[in-house]
Protein backbone atom coordinates (compact mmCIF):
# COMPACT_ATOMS: atom_id res chain seq x y z
CA UNK A 1 0.00 0.00 0.00
CA UNK A 2 1.75 3.17 -1.23
CA UNK A 3 -0.21 5.75 0.78
CA UNK A 4 -2.93 6.06 3.30
CA UNK A 5 -6.21 4.92 1.68
CA UNK A 6 -4.92 6.45 -1.54
CA UNK A 7 -8.05 6.13 -3.59
CA UNK A 8 -10.43 7.42 -0.98
CA UNK A 9 -8.01 10.18 -0.04
CA UNK A 10 -4.47 10.90 -1.13
CA UNK A 11 -1.71 11.50 1.39
CA UNK A 12 0.95 14.16 0.89
CA UNK A 13 3.62 11.77 2.05
CA UNK A 14 5.82 10.34 -0.65
CA UNK A 15 9.47 9.42 -0.89
CA UNK A 16 10.78 12.32 -2.96
CA UNK A 17 9.01 14.95 -0.79
CA UNK A 18 10.70 13.68 2.35
CA UNK A 19 14.20 13.39 0.96
CA UNK A 20 14.04 16.98 -0.32
CA UNK A 21 12.93 18.31 3.02
CA UNK A 22 15.73 16.56 4.93
CA UNK A 23 18.62 16.94 2.48
CA UNK A 24 20.61 18.83 5.11
CA UNK A 25 20.83 15.77 7.32
CA UNK A 26 21.57 12.50 5.54
CA UNK A 27 21.04 10.30 8.60
CA UNK A 28 17.64 11.87 9.28
CA UNK A 29 16.81 11.40 5.58
CA UNK A 30 17.42 7.68 5.79
CA UNK A 31 15.54 7.20 9.04
CA UNK A 32 12.48 9.24 8.05
CA UNK A 33 12.27 7.48 4.68
CA UNK A 34 12.54 4.08 6.36
CA UNK A 35 9.82 5.02 8.84
CA UNK A 36 7.46 6.18 6.08
CA UNK A 37 8.24 3.14 3.99
CA UNK A 38 7.32 0.74 6.79
CA UNK A 39 4.19 2.71 7.79
CA UNK A 40 2.89 2.80 4.23
CA UNK A 41 3.50 -0.93 3.86
CA UNK A 42 1.65 -1.65 7.16
CA UNK A 43 4.86 -2.86 8.83
CA UNK A 44 5.22 -2.42 12.56
CA UNK A 45 9.01 -2.02 12.15
CA UNK A 46 8.32 1.68 11.58
CA UNK A 47 8.30 2.03 15.37
CA UNK A 48 12.07 1.35 15.54
CA UNK A 49 12.93 4.19 13.17
CA UNK A 50 10.51 6.59 14.86
CA UNK A 51 12.30 5.91 18.15
CA UNK A 52 15.69 6.67 16.53
CA UNK A 53 14.34 9.92 15.06
CA UNK A 54 13.19 11.01 18.52
CA UNK A 55 16.73 10.51 19.85
CA UNK A 56 18.16 12.67 17.04
CA UNK A 57 15.84 15.67 17.45
CA UNK A 58 16.37 15.62 21.24
CA UNK A 59 20.08 16.14 20.62
CA UNK A 60 19.86 18.52 17.63
CA UNK A 61 16.83 20.50 18.85
CA UNK A 62 15.60 20.49 15.25
CA UNK A 63 11.95 21.61 15.38
CA UNK A 64 11.27 20.73 11.73
CA UNK A 65 12.52 17.19 12.33
CA UNK A 66 10.44 17.03 15.50
CA UNK A 67 7.12 17.96 13.84
CA UNK A 68 7.77 15.55 10.96
CA UNK A 69 8.58 12.77 13.42
CA UNK A 70 5.37 13.50 15.29
CA UNK A 71 3.55 13.36 11.96
CA UNK A 72 4.94 9.98 10.92
CA UNK A 73 4.27 8.63 14.42
CA UNK A 74 0.68 9.87 14.14
CA UNK A 75 0.33 8.09 10.81
CA UNK A 76 1.78 4.92 12.39
CA UNK A 77 -0.94 4.90 15.09
CA UNK A 78 -3.61 5.77 12.55
CA UNK A 79 -2.79 3.16 9.89
CA UNK A 80 -1.06 0.31 11.69
CA UNK A 81 -2.53 0.56 15.19
CA UNK A 82 -5.93 2.02 14.17
CA UNK A 83 -5.65 4.15 17.33
CA UNK A 84 -7.29 7.39 16.19
CA UNK A 85 -7.15 9.00 19.61
CA UNK A 86 -3.35 8.68 19.84
CA UNK A 87 -2.94 9.72 16.20
CA UNK A 88 -5.01 12.87 16.86
CA UNK A 89 -2.87 13.82 19.87
CA UNK A 90 0.33 13.52 17.82
CA UNK A 91 -0.95 15.48 14.79
CA UNK A 92 -2.34 18.29 16.96
CA UNK A 93 0.90 18.48 18.95
CA UNK A 94 2.87 18.80 15.70
CA UNK A 95 0.52 21.53 14.43
CA UNK A 96 0.78 23.45 17.69
CA UNK A 97 4.62 23.45 17.55
CA UNK A 98 4.64 24.42 13.85
CA UNK A 99 2.16 27.28 14.34
CA UNK A 100 3.96 28.67 17.39
CA UNK A 101 7.32 28.62 15.60
CA UNK A 102 5.97 29.66 12.17
CA UNK A 103 7.29 26.53 10.47
CA UNK A 104 6.15 26.41 6.84
CA UNK A 105 5.64 22.64 7.06
CA UNK A 106 2.41 23.33 8.97
CA UNK A 107 0.59 23.26 5.61
CA UNK A 108 1.55 19.59 5.26
CA UNK A 109 0.36 18.90 8.81
CA UNK A 110 -3.01 20.49 8.03
CA UNK A 111 -3.27 18.09 5.12
CA UNK A 112 -2.34 15.07 7.26
CA UNK A 113 -4.95 15.72 9.95
CA UNK A 114 -7.45 16.52 7.20
CA UNK A 115 -6.81 13.06 5.76
CA UNK A 116 -7.46 11.48 9.15
CA UNK A 117 -10.78 13.31 9.57
CA UNK A 118 -11.62 12.36 6.00
CA UNK A 119 -11.03 8.65 6.56
CA UNK A 120 -13.12 8.74 9.75
CA UNK A 121 -15.98 10.42 7.80
CA UNK A 122 -15.71 13.76 9.63
CA UNK A 123 -16.09 15.59 6.32
CA UNK A 124 -16.67 19.13 7.58
CA UNK A 125 -13.56 19.06 9.77
CA UNK A 126 -11.56 17.53 6.92
CA UNK A 127 -12.67 20.31 4.55
CA UNK A 128 -11.51 23.00 7.01
CA UNK A 129 -7.98 21.59 7.19
CA UNK A 130 -7.79 20.82 3.45
CA UNK A 131 -8.74 24.44 2.70
CA UNK A 132 -6.05 25.70 5.08
CA UNK A 133 -3.51 23.44 3.41
CA UNK A 134 -4.67 24.46 -0.09
CA UNK A 135 -4.36 28.20 0.63
CA UNK A 136 -0.88 27.76 2.11
CA UNK A 137 0.15 25.57 -0.85
CA UNK A 138 -0.93 28.27 -3.31
CA UNK A 139 1.04 30.94 -1.42
CA UNK A 140 4.20 28.82 -1.42
CA UNK A 141 3.65 27.50 -4.98
CA UNK A 142 3.69 23.93 -3.68
CA UNK A 143 1.94 22.31 -6.65
CA UNK A 144 2.32 18.78 -5.33
CA UNK A 145 0.43 19.61 -2.13
CA UNK A 146 -2.05 21.77 -4.04
CA UNK A 147 -2.96 18.85 -6.36
CA UNK A 148 -3.46 16.48 -3.45
CA UNK A 149 -5.73 18.97 -1.68
CA UNK A 150 -7.83 19.34 -4.84
CA UNK A 151 -8.15 15.56 -5.12
CA UNK A 152 -9.17 15.16 -1.48
CA UNK A 153 -11.70 18.01 -1.61
CA UNK A 154 -13.10 16.35 -4.72
CA UNK A 155 -13.33 13.07 -2.81
CA UNK A 156 -15.33 14.73 0.00
CA UNK A 157 -17.75 16.27 -2.50
CA UNK A 158 -18.11 12.88 -4.16
CA UNK A 159 -18.86 11.22 -0.80
CA UNK A 160 -21.49 13.88 0.01
CA UNK A 161 -23.14 13.48 -3.43
CA UNK A 162 -22.01 16.86 -4.80
CA UNK A 163 -20.92 15.14 -7.98
CA UNK A 164 -20.55 18.17 -10.29
CA UNK A 165 -18.27 19.98 -7.83
CA UNK A 166 -16.29 16.77 -7.25
CA UNK A 167 -15.67 16.23 -10.99
CA UNK A 168 -14.65 19.88 -11.39
CA UNK A 169 -12.01 19.53 -8.63
CA UNK A 170 -10.66 16.22 -9.99
CA UNK A 171 -10.31 17.60 -13.52
CA UNK A 172 -8.66 20.76 -12.13
CA UNK A 173 -6.06 18.57 -10.39
CA UNK A 174 -5.14 17.00 -13.76
CA UNK A 175 -4.21 20.46 -15.13
CA UNK A 176 -1.12 20.57 -12.88
CA UNK A 177 2.07 18.60 -13.28
CA UNK A 178 2.03 15.65 -10.92
CA UNK A 179 3.59 12.23 -10.43
CA UNK A 180 2.24 9.10 -12.09
CA UNK A 181 0.92 7.88 -8.73
CA UNK A 182 -0.87 11.16 -8.01
CA UNK A 183 -2.60 11.05 -11.40
CA UNK A 184 -3.46 7.41 -10.71
CA UNK A 185 -5.33 8.61 -7.61
CA UNK A 186 -7.27 11.17 -9.65
CA UNK A 187 -8.34 8.52 -12.18
CA UNK A 188 -9.35 6.18 -9.38
CA UNK A 189 -11.45 8.89 -7.71
CA UNK A 190 -13.05 9.79 -11.03
CA UNK A 191 -13.87 6.11 -11.52
CA UNK A 192 -15.47 5.90 -8.08
CA UNK A 193 -17.42 9.11 -8.82
CA UNK A 194 -18.81 7.64 -12.04
CA UNK A 195 -19.84 4.47 -10.16
CA UNK A 196 -21.84 6.64 -7.76
CA UNK A 197 -23.46 8.32 -10.78
CA UNK A 198 -24.24 4.87 -12.26
CA UNK A 199 -22.07 5.68 -15.31
CA UNK A 200 -20.25 2.38 -15.23
CA UNK A 201 -18.64 2.41 -18.68
CA UNK A 202 -17.03 5.81 -17.96
CA UNK A 203 -15.97 4.45 -14.59
CA UNK A 204 -14.22 1.45 -16.17
CA UNK A 205 -12.31 3.75 -18.57
CA UNK A 206 -10.92 5.79 -15.67
CA UNK A 207 -10.23 2.78 -13.46
CA UNK A 208 -8.27 0.93 -16.14
CA UNK A 209 -5.94 3.96 -16.13
CA UNK A 210 -5.83 3.73 -12.35
CA UNK A 211 -4.51 0.13 -12.33
CA UNK A 212 -1.98 0.77 -15.11
CA UNK A 213 1.67 -0.13 -14.39
CA UNK A 214 3.92 2.79 -13.47
CA UNK A 215 6.64 2.67 -16.21
CA UNK A 216 9.25 4.09 -13.80
CA UNK A 217 8.63 1.86 -10.78
CA UNK A 218 6.69 -1.10 -12.14
CA UNK A 219 4.06 -0.42 -9.48
CA UNK A 220 0.44 -1.41 -10.26
CA UNK A 221 -2.78 -0.07 -8.86
CA UNK A 222 -3.57 -0.87 -5.23
CA UNK A 223 -6.41 -2.46 -3.28
CA UNK A 224 -8.80 0.46 -3.74
CA UNK A 225 -8.19 0.74 -7.50
CA UNK A 226 -9.02 -2.94 -8.00
CA UNK A 227 -11.97 -2.72 -5.62
CA UNK A 228 -13.58 0.08 -7.63
CA UNK A 229 -12.85 -1.64 -10.95
CA UNK A 230 -14.50 -4.92 -9.96
CA UNK A 231 -17.43 -2.92 -8.54
CA UNK A 232 -17.94 -1.19 -11.89
CA UNK A 233 -17.65 -4.45 -13.82
CA UNK A 234 -20.06 -6.10 -11.42
CA UNK A 235 -22.67 -3.36 -11.90
CA UNK A 236 -22.25 -3.50 -15.69
CA UNK A 237 -22.06 -7.32 -15.64
CA UNK A 238 -18.90 -7.04 -17.72
CA UNK A 239 -16.81 -10.03 -16.60
CA UNK A 240 -14.01 -9.75 -19.16
CA UNK A 241 -10.74 -10.43 -17.34
CA UNK A 242 -12.59 -10.71 -14.03
CA UNK A 243 -10.72 -13.87 -12.97
CA UNK A 244 -7.39 -12.01 -13.13
CA UNK A 245 -8.82 -9.05 -11.24
CA UNK A 246 -10.22 -11.30 -8.51
CA UNK A 247 -6.90 -13.14 -8.07
CA UNK A 248 -5.04 -9.84 -7.64
CA UNK A 249 -7.74 -8.50 -5.33
CA UNK A 250 -7.58 -11.55 -3.09
CA UNK A 251 -3.80 -11.22 -3.06
CA UNK A 252 -4.16 -7.64 -1.79
CA UNK A 253 -6.39 -8.89 1.02
CA UNK A 254 -3.56 -11.10 2.26
CA UNK A 255 -1.01 -8.27 2.02
CA UNK A 256 -2.88 -5.48 3.86
CA UNK A 257 -3.76 -5.28 7.54
CA UNK A 258 -5.64 -2.00 7.18
CA UNK A 259 -9.19 -2.64 8.37
CA UNK A 260 -10.86 -0.03 6.17
CA UNK A 261 -9.19 -1.22 2.97
CA UNK A 262 -9.93 -4.83 3.84
CA UNK A 263 -13.61 -4.11 4.50
CA UNK A 264 -14.03 -2.27 1.18
CA UNK A 265 -12.28 -5.00 -0.82
CA UNK A 266 -14.20 -7.83 0.90
CA UNK A 267 -17.50 -6.11 0.12
CA UNK A 268 -16.52 -5.57 -3.52
CA UNK A 269 -15.43 -9.18 -4.04
CA UNK A 270 -18.66 -10.42 -2.42
CA UNK A 271 -20.69 -8.20 -4.77
CA UNK A 272 -18.97 -9.44 -7.92
CA UNK A 273 -19.36 -13.10 -6.93
CA UNK A 274 -23.05 -12.43 -6.33
CA UNK A 275 -23.38 -10.83 -9.79
CA UNK A 276 -21.70 -13.90 -11.30
CA UNK A 277 -24.18 -16.18 -9.53
CA UNK A 278 -21.57 -17.73 -7.22
CA UNK A 279 -23.59 -17.28 -4.04
CA UNK A 280 -21.40 -19.56 -1.93
CA UNK A 281 -18.34 -17.39 -2.54
CA UNK A 282 -20.43 -14.23 -2.21
CA UNK A 283 -21.65 -15.30 1.24
CA UNK A 284 -18.12 -16.22 2.33
CA UNK A 285 -16.72 -12.77 1.51
CA UNK A 286 -19.78 -10.93 2.83
CA UNK A 287 -19.39 -12.64 6.22
CA UNK A 288 -15.71 -11.64 6.34
CA UNK A 289 -16.68 -8.08 5.41
CA UNK A 290 -19.18 -7.84 8.29
CA UNK A 291 -16.55 -9.04 10.80
CA UNK A 292 -13.92 -6.56 9.57
CA UNK A 293 -16.42 -3.70 9.38
CA UNK A 294 -17.53 -4.25 12.98
CA UNK A 295 -13.88 -4.25 14.13
CA UNK A 296 -13.23 -1.04 12.22
CA UNK A 297 -16.17 0.80 13.75
CA UNK A 298 -15.19 -0.30 17.26
CA UNK A 299 -11.71 1.14 16.82
CA UNK A 300 -12.47 4.35 14.96
CA UNK A 301 -13.93 6.38 17.84
CA UNK A 302 -14.77 9.41 15.67
CA UNK A 303 -16.23 11.24 18.66
CA UNK A 304 -12.89 11.02 20.52
CA UNK A 305 -11.02 12.40 17.52
CA UNK A 306 -13.48 15.27 17.21
CA UNK A 307 -13.27 16.01 20.94
CA UNK A 308 -9.47 16.16 20.89
CA UNK A 309 -9.42 18.55 17.94
CA UNK A 310 -11.98 20.80 19.64
CA UNK A 311 -9.94 20.74 22.84
CA UNK A 312 -6.86 21.75 20.85
CA UNK A 313 -8.66 24.72 19.25
CA UNK A 314 -9.93 25.84 22.67
CA UNK A 315 -6.46 25.64 24.22
CA UNK A 316 -5.03 27.57 21.29
CA UNK A 317 -7.49 30.44 21.80
CA UNK A 318 -6.82 30.52 25.54
CA UNK A 319 -3.06 30.76 24.93
CA UNK A 320 -3.54 33.69 22.56
CA UNK A 321 -5.71 35.46 25.14
CA UNK A 322 -3.13 34.98 27.90
CA UNK A 323 -0.40 36.27 25.60
CA UNK A 324 -2.29 39.49 24.90
CA UNK A 325 -2.93 40.01 28.61
CA UNK A 326 0.79 39.64 29.43
CA UNK A 327 1.84 41.94 26.56
CA UNK A 328 -0.41 44.75 27.79
CA UNK A 329 0.70 44.31 31.40
CA UNK A 330 -2.86 44.52 32.68
CA UNK A 331 -2.63 42.02 35.51
CA UNK A 332 -3.60 44.58 38.15
CA UNK A 333 -6.54 45.86 36.10
CA UNK A 334 -7.59 42.30 35.42
CA UNK A 335 -7.59 41.52 39.17
CA UNK A 336 -9.63 44.62 39.91
CA UNK A 337 -12.10 43.80 37.16
CA UNK A 338 -12.36 40.22 38.38
CA UNK A 339 -13.26 41.42 41.88
CA UNK A 340 -15.76 43.86 40.44
CA UNK A 341 -17.29 41.16 38.25
CA UNK A 342 -17.53 38.81 41.22
CA UNK A 343 -19.33 41.54 43.16
CA UNK A 344 -21.75 42.09 40.29
CA UNK A 345 -22.29 38.37 39.89
CA UNK A 346 -22.97 38.07 43.62
CA UNK A 347 -25.56 40.84 43.38
CA UNK A 348 -27.06 39.25 40.31
CA UNK A 349 -27.11 35.88 42.05
CA UNK A 350 -28.92 37.40 45.02
CA UNK A 351 -31.40 39.15 42.74
CA UNK A 352 -31.81 35.96 40.76
CA UNK A 353 -32.61 33.95 43.90
CA UNK A 354 -35.06 36.61 45.01
CA UNK A 355 -36.65 36.74 41.57
CA UNK A 356 -36.78 32.94 41.42
CA UNK A 357 -38.71 32.83 44.71
CA UNK A 358 -41.10 35.42 43.34
CA UNK A 359 -41.54 33.48 40.09
CA UNK A 360 -42.13 30.24 42.00
CA UNK A 361 -44.80 31.95 44.08
CA UNK A 362 -46.44 33.35 40.93
CA UNK A 363 -46.17 29.95 39.29
CA UNK A 364 -47.97 28.31 42.21
CA UNK A 365 -50.72 30.95 41.98
CA UNK A 366 -51.00 30.45 38.23
CA UNK A 367 -51.26 26.69 38.68
CA UNK A 368 -54.15 27.23 41.08
CA UNK A 369 -55.81 29.58 38.56
CA UNK A 370 -55.25 27.08 35.75
CA UNK A 371 -56.80 24.29 37.82
CA UNK A 372 -59.77 26.52 38.58
CA UNK A 373 -60.08 27.47 34.90
CA UNK A 374 -59.91 23.85 33.83
CA UNK A 375 -62.59 22.93 36.36
CA UNK A 376 -64.81 25.74 35.06
CA UNK A 377 -64.11 24.74 31.46
CA UNK A 378 -65.00 21.13 32.20
CA UNK A 379 -68.19 22.25 33.89
CA UNK A 380 -68.98 24.43 30.87
CA UNK A 381 -68.54 21.52 28.48
CA UNK A 382 -70.65 19.38 30.80
CA UNK A 383 -73.45 21.94 30.84
CA UNK A 384 -73.27 22.42 27.05
CA UNK A 385 -73.46 18.65 26.62
CA UNK A 386 -76.47 18.48 28.94
CA UNK A 387 -78.17 21.30 27.03
CA UNK A 388 -77.63 19.53 23.75
CA UNK A 389 -78.88 16.33 25.38
CA UNK A 390 -82.10 18.08 26.36
CA UNK A 391 -82.51 19.34 22.78
CA UNK A 392 -81.88 15.83 21.47
CA UNK A 393 -84.44 14.36 23.88
CA UNK A 394 -87.03 16.95 22.86
CA UNK A 395 -86.42 16.18 19.21
CA UNK A 396 -86.80 12.47 19.94
CA UNK A 397 -90.10 13.02 21.77
CA UNK A 398 -91.27 15.26 18.95
CA UNK A 399 -90.43 12.62 16.32
CA UNK A 400 -92.37 10.00 18.28
CA UNK A 401 -95.51 12.14 18.16
CA UNK A 402 -95.35 13.06 14.47
CA UNK A 403 -97.44 10.89 12.18
CA UNK A 404 -96.01 12.25 8.94
CA UNK A 405 -93.07 9.97 8.11
CA UNK A 406 -91.08 12.60 6.24
CA UNK A 407 -91.47 15.12 9.03
CA UNK A 408 -90.53 12.50 11.61
CA UNK A 409 -87.48 11.56 9.56
CA UNK A 410 -86.43 15.23 9.30
CA UNK A 411 -86.68 15.59 13.09
CA UNK A 412 -84.71 12.36 13.50
CA UNK A 413 -81.95 13.71 11.25
CA UNK A 414 -81.84 16.93 13.26
CA UNK A 415 -81.48 14.80 16.39
CA UNK A 416 -78.47 12.97 14.84
CA UNK A 417 -76.84 16.30 14.02
CA UNK A 418 -77.22 17.37 17.62
CA UNK A 419 -75.77 14.02 18.76
CA UNK A 420 -72.59 14.66 16.73
CA UNK A 421 -72.09 17.88 18.75
CA UNK A 422 -73.02 16.18 22.03
CA UNK A 423 -70.21 13.69 21.40
CA UNK A 424 -67.71 16.54 21.05
CA UNK A 425 -68.54 18.13 24.40
CA UNK A 426 -68.76 14.76 26.12
CA UNK A 427 -65.20 13.99 25.06
CA UNK A 428 -63.96 17.42 26.13
CA UNK A 429 -65.56 16.93 29.53
CA UNK A 430 -64.16 13.43 30.07
CA UNK A 431 -60.56 14.09 28.91
CA UNK A 432 -57.65 16.17 30.18
CA UNK A 433 -57.50 17.83 26.75
CA UNK A 434 -60.10 20.55 27.26
CA UNK A 435 -59.79 22.54 24.03
CA UNK A 436 -59.32 19.91 21.35
CA UNK A 437 -60.67 16.61 20.03
CA UNK A 438 -58.71 13.58 18.79
CA UNK A 439 -59.96 13.00 15.23
CA UNK A 440 -59.49 9.22 15.25
CA UNK A 441 -61.31 8.62 18.52
CA UNK A 442 -64.13 11.06 17.70
CA UNK A 443 -64.83 9.96 14.11
CA UNK A 444 -64.75 6.25 14.95
CA UNK A 445 -67.20 6.78 17.86
CA UNK A 446 -69.42 9.02 15.68
CA UNK A 447 -69.57 6.47 12.84
CA UNK A 448 -70.42 3.65 15.23
CA UNK A 449 -73.13 5.75 16.93
CA UNK A 450 -74.77 6.69 13.59
CA UNK A 451 -74.70 3.09 12.35
CA UNK A 452 -76.15 1.70 15.60
CA UNK A 453 -79.08 4.15 15.49
CA UNK A 454 -79.92 4.06 11.76
CA UNK A 455 -78.78 0.88 10.00
CA UNK A 456 -81.31 -1.65 11.36
CA UNK A 457 -82.78 -2.16 7.90
CA UNK A 458 -79.43 -3.02 6.27
CA UNK A 459 -78.33 -6.56 6.98
CA UNK A 460 -74.67 -7.52 7.26
CA UNK A 461 -73.43 -3.95 6.70
CA UNK A 462 -69.61 -3.96 6.81
CA UNK A 463 -67.98 -0.82 8.23
CA UNK A 464 -64.29 0.08 7.77
CA UNK A 465 -62.49 3.22 8.92
CA UNK A 466 -58.97 4.59 8.37
CA UNK A 467 -58.49 7.71 10.50
CA UNK A 468 -55.36 9.76 11.27
CA UNK A 469 -55.02 10.68 14.94
CA UNK A 470 -54.72 14.46 15.31
CA UNK A 471 -56.04 16.95 17.87
CA UNK A 472 -58.32 19.57 16.28
CA UNK A 473 -60.10 22.60 17.70
CA UNK A 474 -63.87 22.56 18.25
CA UNK A 475 -64.32 25.00 15.34
CA UNK A 476 -62.68 22.46 13.02
CA UNK A 477 -64.04 19.16 14.32
CA UNK A 478 -67.70 20.31 14.58
CA UNK A 479 -68.30 20.87 10.82
CA UNK A 480 -66.33 17.70 10.04
CA UNK A 481 -68.60 15.69 12.36
CA UNK A 482 -71.76 17.22 10.86
CA UNK A 483 -70.57 16.48 7.31
CA UNK A 484 -69.79 12.85 8.23
CA UNK A 485 -73.24 12.56 9.81
CA UNK A 486 -74.93 13.83 6.61
CA UNK A 487 -72.90 11.59 4.32
CA UNK A 488 -73.45 8.40 6.33
CA UNK A 489 -77.16 9.20 6.79
CA UNK A 490 -77.49 9.60 3.00
CA UNK A 491 -75.77 6.25 2.48
CA UNK A 492 -78.12 4.48 4.89
CA UNK A 493 -81.20 6.15 3.37
CA UNK A 494 -80.43 5.85 -0.34
CA UNK A 495 -77.47 3.57 -1.14
CA UNK A 496 -79.10 0.22 -0.37
CA UNK A 497 -82.83 0.37 -1.32
CA UNK A 498 -83.01 -3.38 -1.82
CA UNK A 499 -81.18 -6.25 -0.26
CA UNK A 500 -77.62 -6.19 -1.62
CA UNK A 501 -75.10 -8.88 -0.91
CA UNK A 502 -72.11 -7.70 1.13
CA UNK A 503 -73.12 -4.02 1.62
CA UNK A 504 -70.06 -1.98 2.64
CA UNK A 505 -69.39 1.52 3.98
CA UNK A 506 -65.87 3.03 4.16
CA UNK A 507 -64.80 6.20 5.96
CA UNK A 508 -61.27 7.63 5.80
CA UNK A 509 -59.74 10.83 7.14
CA UNK A 510 -56.05 11.20 6.21
CA UNK A 511 -53.34 13.85 5.92
CA UNK A 512 -52.51 14.52 2.26
CA UNK A 513 -49.51 16.84 1.87
CA UNK A 514 -50.57 20.10 3.59
CA UNK A 515 -54.31 19.29 3.61
CA UNK A 516 -56.69 16.67 5.01
CA UNK A 517 -58.86 14.39 2.87
CA UNK A 518 -62.24 13.11 4.14
CA UNK A 519 -63.68 10.29 2.04
CA UNK A 520 -66.98 8.41 2.52
CA UNK A 521 -67.75 5.62 0.02
CA UNK A 522 -70.22 2.76 -0.42
CA UNK A 523 -70.89 -0.05 -2.89
CA UNK A 524 -74.57 0.81 -3.31
CA UNK A 525 -76.59 1.96 -6.32
CA UNK A 526 -74.81 5.28 -6.72
CA UNK A 527 -76.00 8.86 -6.23
CA UNK A 528 -77.94 10.67 -8.94
CA UNK A 529 -78.88 13.95 -7.27
CA UNK A 530 -75.59 15.40 -6.04
CA UNK A 531 -76.56 18.76 -7.54
CA UNK A 532 -80.19 18.70 -6.31
CA UNK A 533 -80.86 22.25 -5.05
CA UNK A 534 -83.77 21.04 -2.90
CA UNK A 535 -81.66 18.64 -0.80
CA UNK A 536 -81.15 20.15 2.64
CA UNK A 537 -78.40 17.60 3.42
CA UNK A 538 -76.38 18.61 0.36
CA UNK A 539 -76.91 22.30 1.12
CA UNK A 540 -75.64 21.70 4.64
CA UNK A 541 -72.58 19.77 3.38
CA UNK A 542 -71.63 22.55 0.94
CA UNK A 543 -72.22 25.24 3.57
CA UNK A 544 -70.01 23.46 6.11
CA UNK A 545 -67.38 22.78 3.41
CA UNK A 546 -67.10 26.53 2.80
CA UNK A 547 -66.24 27.06 6.47
CA UNK A 548 -63.40 24.51 6.07
CA UNK A 549 -62.43 25.92 2.66
CA UNK A 550 -62.94 22.39 1.33
CA UNK A 551 -63.65 21.15 -2.19
CA UNK A 552 -66.45 18.56 -2.51
CA UNK A 553 -66.51 15.94 -5.28
CA UNK A 554 -68.89 13.05 -6.02
CA UNK A 555 -67.93 9.93 -7.96
CA UNK A 556 -70.19 7.08 -9.13
CA UNK A 557 -68.20 3.89 -9.67
CA UNK A 558 -69.66 0.67 -8.22
CA UNK A 559 -71.29 2.84 -5.62
CA UNK A 560 -70.75 6.41 -4.50
CA UNK A 561 -67.58 8.10 -3.22
CA UNK A 562 -67.75 11.59 -1.74
CA UNK A 563 -64.39 13.31 -1.24
CA UNK A 564 -63.65 16.54 0.65
CA UNK A 565 -60.19 18.11 0.51
CA UNK A 566 -59.99 20.33 3.60
CA UNK A 567 -57.56 23.26 3.44
CA UNK A 568 -58.59 25.29 6.51
CA UNK A 569 -58.21 23.63 9.90
CA UNK A 570 -56.69 24.23 13.33
CA UNK A 571 -54.42 21.51 14.70
CA UNK A 572 -53.51 21.61 18.38
CA UNK A 573 -50.62 19.11 18.37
Amino acid sequence: MRSRFRNLVISIHCFFCITTAFSQNQKSDILINKAWDFVLSDNDSARIYISKLKDIYKVEKNLLLRVKTLEVEGLYYEIIQNDYKKASELYLKAIKIAEQNKIDYVKNLYHSIGVMFHTTDEYEKAKIYYQKSLEAAKKSSDNDLLVKCLINLGSINSSTEKYDEAEKLFLESLEYEASFETKRSTYSNLGNLKIRENKFEEAINFLEKAIAVNPETGQEGDVMDYSYLINAKSKLKNFDGIDTLLKKSEKFLVQTDNLRNRSIMLKSIGNVYESMGNFSKATQFRNQYIQVYDSLKMQQRDDIVYELETKYQTEKKEEELQKRIKEKNQLLIFTFLSGFIILILSCLAYLNIKQKKKVNKQKAQLEILVDEKNTLLKETHHRVKNSFQIVSSLLYLQSENISDKEAALAVKEAQNRVKSMILIHQKLYSKDQLVGIDSKEYIEDLVNDIIENQSDSIENLKISTIIDSKIFSIDTITPIGLIINELITNVIKYAFPEKIQNPELKVSFLKKDANYELKVSDNGIGISNQNNPESFGLKLIHSLAKKLKATVSFENNNGTTVTLVITKFEELN
